[in-house]
């Protein structure tokens, strides 16, 4: 009997959610990872548990940064009453989260940084819930997306025969690389070095410890470039399958560990967005702090640059010396706690008196950010709803590497696979978000460097030939446009933390730990394992907090 396939749903309940990961698990011959993922993907215990609503009273904590992971640590410590003042050198919240409206009545927008949620992200689902947000597919993964890769048009079928007829004869592959499909390539790396693991061993991929197994000591050393090499694929074949592979012709060099974390939790399959944009999540904490009613004092404190945290000499206080932005004026002030939530990329030009341990201060130098780019495309008309529908990820070998088609008119088919079709009367023939070139590393910078009128022109050219678009159709039909390059955003410098070989062991534990004799504490993305998704800033936000609560109950 066949399997029943769930619905990539609108607004799904836990136990929807719950449905589509045990399906994806069961395909994968896993199912039995499933307790795993969701426990260590699910929220740590509540703060209320560790203290009450009063025992924070009169405690003092700055936050530095108001993204998702400063907003986060601020509500829950707001909860048990300390007093929150947030420090944000820009002049928004949100941080690495950037909603773009081109038009808002219309839902017209671009995500010019974090725009998905998986399946298994129970941390940031648990938010979704308790702010009432609203959420709809994020079409990741179709069976009716492209590929352009050596000047050479595909299909991206299941049976990959499209592929095998188009694109394999641009490569110089072995007899036997030539006879099997993309995904047994593939395969052979994660046969090697994932499905060869244990549970136990499987769970460290998302965990952060001191020392891990032998087993995923060897992952973390590897780049995705040396596990490919080490099942004796041809240069060739990586080449070719790292095209074929979202974004991975971008990130060969980062460690094999931040793919297999990915691949464990499933990141990238039955994706979902927040309604309205992912900016609604922060602005939700943010609601909820500018509102509370309860003992504890919160103040934001927009266009104020800390440039030094200080420990007093004069008991366990934290100094920090900030400048505040609009009148360029330096002051200092005292607290009992301060929650470091900006990228290390940002703590780098801090300074730190005395200096946070030797490993801590080498991470804050060495941990690896890759830069971003993205560039989204307002057109007159959807290009890609017209005749046969495209969804999903497009992926090509030209510098903009990865195209993502505005999905609001799409819905998924019914007990089919990762296949989606236009919502009854909708039409082609109106305005529609394009995100043209989404891409990392050496082509982000290469691209999103460019003056930004040479930059739209040349990614118009590139989305024209994959589509077979006639000459100037973008230039004739372009509304307006929203771009960004991550490493050129004040007081971010940086895209999201993926690590290179060494540096999970290395770095990631010390990463995580508290500074200033248990004064100074550190949340955000990077001091997770789930680099670049909501789910680490939340998580890390959240257990930062209850180790707070745990010192304050402690003196208590």
């Amino acid at each position: 009997m066949q399997q029943t396939i769930p619905l990539h749903s609108f607004n799904p309940t836990d136990e929807e959610r719950h449905k589509m990961l045990k399906f994806l698990l069961k395909l994968d011959n896993r199912l039995n990872d499933f307790d795993d993922i969701i426990k260590l993907m699910s929220p740590p215990e509540d703060i209320e548990t560790i203290c009450s609503k009063l025992q924070g009273k009169g405690i003092k904590v700055a936050v530095i940064g108001a993204g998702s992971a400063g907003l986060c640590a601020g509500y829950e410590l707001n909860r048990i009453g300390c007093d929150i003042t947030i420090f944000e050198a820009s002049k928004r919240i949100g941080g690495r989260i950037k909603t773009h409206y081109f038009d808002k009545d219309s839902n017209q927008l671009a995500e010019l940084g974090a725009m998905r949620i998986g399946i298994a992200h129970e941390t940031v689902w648990n938010y979704i819930k308790k702010f009432k947000l609203k959420t709809r597919p994020f079409i990741s993964k179709s069976y009716s997306s492209l590929f352009y890769i050596r000047d050479s048009h595909a299909l991206n079928e299941p049976s990959a025969k499209s592929v095998m007829e188009n694109i394999y004869p641009k490569f110089k592959l072995s007899k036997l690389e030539k006879k099997v499909t993309p995904s047994k390539l593939i395969s052979q790396m994660y046969n090697k070095y994932f499905y060869s693991l244990t549970s136990n061993e499987k769970t460290e991929l998302i965990k952060i410890k001191q020392n891990y197994s032998h087993k995923i000591r060897e992952i973390q050393n590897l780049s995705l470039r040396q596990a490919y090499e080490n099942t004796n694929l041809s240069q060739d074949a990586i080449s070719m399958i790292s095209y074929l592979s979202s974004l991975e012709a971008d990130l060969l060099h980062i460690s094999l560990y931040e793919i297999l974390g990915e691949l464990y939790t499933v990141d990238f399959a039955y994706n979902y967005t927040i309604e309205g944009g992912m900016i609604n999540l922060p602005l939700s904490f943010y609601n909820q702090l500018i509102s509370s009613d309860g003992p504890g004092k919160v103040q934001f404190k927009f266009g104020h640059l800390v440039n030094s945290i200080i420990k007093s000499p004069y008991g366990d206080k934290i100094i920090l010396e900030v400048t505040d932005l609009n009148d360029k004026n330096v002051y200092y002030r005292e607290f009992d706690y301060v929650v470091c939530c900006i990228p290390f990329s940002s703590l780098r030009r801090v300074k730190i008196l005395p200096n946070f341990s030797t490993l801590k201060m080498q991470a804050i130098n060495e941990l690896n950010y890759e830069i971003g780019q993205k560039t989204f495309l307002y057109l007159k008309e959807r290009f890609w709803e017209k005749d046969t529908p495209i969804s999903g990820t497009t992926l090509t070998d030209l510098i903009t590497i990865s195209t993502l088609y505005g999905s609001d008119h799409m819905e998924a088919i019914p007990n089919k696979l990762f296949e989606y079709r236009l919502i009854e009367n909708t039409s082609y023939k109106i305005p529609g978000v394009l995100l043209a070139s989404y891409n990392w590393h050496q082509n982000a910078i290469r691209l999103g460097s460019q003056p930004e009128l040479i930059k739209i022109k040349e990614v118009s050219n590139c989305i024209e030939s994959i589509h077979k678009l006639p000459e100037n159709y973008i230039e004739d039909n372009i509304i307006d446009y929203s771009t960004i390059l991550w490493s050129n955003i004040p007081f971010i410098w940086g895209g999201v933390s993926l690590l290179t070989p060494g540096q999970k062991e290395l770095f990631l534990y010390e990463a995580t730990l508290p500074e200033m004799n248990n004064r100074v504490f550190f949340a955000g993305e990077h001091v997770s394992t789930k680099h670049g998704w909501q789910q680490g800033s939340c998580q890390s936000a959240m257990l930062c907090a209850n180790n707070i609560a745990k010192s304050i109950r402690q003196r208590d």
